[in-house]
């Protein structure tokens, strides 16, 4: 086909778009349309090589594909590479395993299906992962897998009219699934191809049906066009459902661009026609940028913004002319084939062998890494022996966990805040042995119910455990330990707890009877049994090891403040209210982690470089010796009063 510079020059739109997005720059609330605005690009190239080689009987599907290899996995092969050097000295373990998986589906181009179980794209675990830009790779690789057979064939049995009213068929059948499916389950329609195929489609459809259009209808298409791409960027956000109908509007704006087939100063001039040339490379290379200073807390810095769209920018411009611009197809369509196939091949097994190491070794001991990075990733790796008796699954019955001899002197009793808090409790507890039971997620509190599947096996532990309490552990202390708040939900998600009927929202109703019940609950054991409950641990709104990390590529790390004391007692007041409830009417003491988590009234997440955290919210063994002073009072000094 003829290389048209309109085109290039949405490229370059679609770029700019994108990039500007991703940094968070103003007034680029939509700019994730711009992936909207490649696939319409692709579909309407794509047809038109199919169907041009095809009417002139030259069209081979193999030399199809190959050019689809050619194009796009040397640069995307360069960067997995990159990211399995660069991880392995800088990721922490359990982030180098995520990589190395998202590699391996990346290069399979198969990350869209991976990612539409993970997650929403917009949410912030999905932010920091390096390489969920490679979905809109996979749908396009799949639907250039796809298309060019379904044509092929239909060409074979059918007139060529006949195969153009198919493919509107398709476009509108996938269209209606992305509009029907999006509200249903946003994030398969985001990243799935049967809700994506139509955009393709509909730039195919372009090709298929040329308009003859005058001058003055050529820019009345443009200029209409471009201003409904530019009022997509600006008025567009995250909040909106998408693709669903709003997809429309940008695919809508491309067509009309890529018809006009108008060459002007916008699209056409030299910095849009660079940009264009190398938008692929910038796109497979922005990201990872976004994404370390995105896990710095350097994405607000309007310094290190500016300079990290001029490295990606940079980065591309390498890529395309040290990658791209390199690699020619040599030799025969097989041997290059098997190339190709060998390159996916050493990149999956590569990848899935160091995932392997990493799992099985943990942290990376190498004396060219520096030590606060070894310290840092040792800190995260750590965890305390008696993980394994934290249950994750429903069990017909639960093991004992005991830790120390002679007679059980303390029972910790709660979820996985309760788990990463025992080793302290360990070193606190000289009166004798102590017990865990603790299920991952699980709020102790008589009668609860779930709304996910995979906490069921929590009832099954409470009731089991309340029952021993009674019968063998009859006036042994109990220590209560929970996340609680992540429950209740808030006004955008439904509660994931009930006790009579499931609500979407934490009505003043559900709040009562969540109350009611935590009291209960810590009444009934507080009959037989002296009962501490840890307040709500202090928690960062960041990876506290991965903001380190990140921030140890500008500066050597020290001490990192978290939440202030007012965004804790804001998040935690209901809890604290039912906490300090269950303490006036059940004689339970409280314990405070406030005063040795964040001295002079702010919050610390680590000290020397080294994490208090494993995550955004789990102590980490080295922060949790911190509340060993607040744990001994249990031991010293038990009393009925808060401490």
């Amino acid at each position: 086909m003829k290389f048209r510079k309109d085109i290039n020059g949405l490229r370059a739109i679609a770029v700019i778009a994108v990039v500007l997005f991703h940094f968070k720059i103003y007034g680029f609330s939509g700019g994730f349309a711009g992936v909207d605005i490649f696939f319409v690009i692709s579909g309407y190239l794509m047809t038109g090589i199919i169907f041009t080689k095809l009417d002139r009987s030259q069209f081979s599907i193999i030399e199809f594909y190959l050019h689809r290899a050619r194009r796009i996995i040397p640069a995307l092969a360069v960067l997995c590479l990159f990211l399995i050097v660069f991880g392995f000295f800088f990721f922490l373990t359990h982030e180098y395993r995520e990589t190395m998986r998202g590699i391996k589906s990346a290069i399979q181009f198969i990350s869209n299906i991976a990612f539409s179980q993970e997650g929403d794209y917009f949410a912030l675990p999905a932010q920091d992962n390096w390489l969920l830009h490679t979905w809109s790779l996979s749908v396009e690789w799949q639907f250039y897998i796809i298309y060019p057979a379904i044509i092929l064939l239909l060409n074979r049995f059918l007139t060529k009219a006949l195969t153009k009213s198919i493919l509107i068929i398709c476009a509108l059948a996938s269209f209606g699934l992305s509009v029907i499916y999006t509200p249903i389950d946003a994030t398969s329609a985001f990243y799935l191809l049967p809700t994506r195929a139509w955009e393709m489609l509909a730039g195919g459809l372009v090709f298929l049906f040329p308009l003859s259009l005058s001058k003055n209808t050529r820019s009345l298409f443009f200029y209409t066009g471009l201003i409904t791409l530019i009022l997509c960027l600006i008025l567009l956000n995250d909040d909106i459902q998408w693709p669903g109908y709003w997809a429309i509007f940008p695919v809508i704006g491309a067509m009309l661009i890529i018809s006009a087939n108008q060459e002007n100063i916008i699209t056409s001039n030299s910095a849009f026609q660079w940009l264009g040339k190398i938008s692929y490379s910038v796109y497979l290379w922005h990201w990872p940028v976004v994404v370390l200073l995105l896990t710095a807390g350097l994405l607000t810095n309007p310094y290190y913004v500016t300079g990290g769209i001029i490295v990606s920018i940079l980065l591309g411009a390498l890529s395309y002319q040290l990658i791209e611009t390199r690699v020619k197809l040599k030799y025969s369509y097989w041997v290059e084939c098997i190339k190709y196939i060998l390159i996916i091949a050493i990149i999956t097994g590569l990848a899935a062998s160091l995932a392997s190491i990493a799992k099985k070794h943990g942290a990376r001991d190498i004396a060219i890494i520096p030590s606060y990075i070894r310290d840092i990733i040792r800190i995260s790796d750590a965890r305390n022996p008696y993980n394994k008796c934290l249950q994750t699954q429903a069990l017909s019955t639960y093991p004992e966990c005991k830790a120390g001899a002679g007679k059980p002197s303390i029972i910790v009793f709660g979820d996985s805040h309760a788990n990463v808090t025992f080793s302290a409790l360990l070193q606190a507890n000289d009166k004798g042995a102590s017990i865990l039971w603790a299920y991952m997620g699980c709020p102790i509190i008589e009668d609860i119910k779930f709304t996910i599947s995979r906490r069921v096996g929590c009832q099954t532990l409470i009731k089991e455990k309340l029952a021993l309490l009674d019968k063998d552990y009859e006036n042994t202390p109990v220590l209560m330990v929970n996340r609680l708040y992540n429950n209740l939900g808030n006004d955008k998600m439904a509660p994931i707890v009930y006790f009579t009927t499931p609500h979407q929202r934490p009505t003043k109703e559900f709040l009562q009877e969540f109350q009611d019940h935590y009291v209960k609950t810590i009444c009934r054991i507080s009959r037989k049994h002296p009962v501490y409950i840890l307040k709500p641990i202090p928690e960062a709104n960041f990876n506290v090891p991965e903001k380190l990390l990140r921030e140890s590529f500008f500066a050597q790390p020290t001490t990192v403040e978290g939440t202030t004391l007012k965004n804790y007692h804001q998040l935690n007041s209901f809890i604290i209210e039912s906490m300090e409830k269950a303490k006036n009417e059940c004689g339970a003491v409280l314990l405070d982690p406030v005063p040795y988590l964040c001295p002079n009234g702010k919050c610390q997440v680590s000290h020397d470089g080294k994490p208090f955290y494993f995550d955004d919210n789990h102590l980490s063994e080295y922060g949790n010796k911190r509340l060993v002073p607040l744990f001994k009072q249990i031991f010293n000094q038990p009393t009925a009063q808060e401490q």
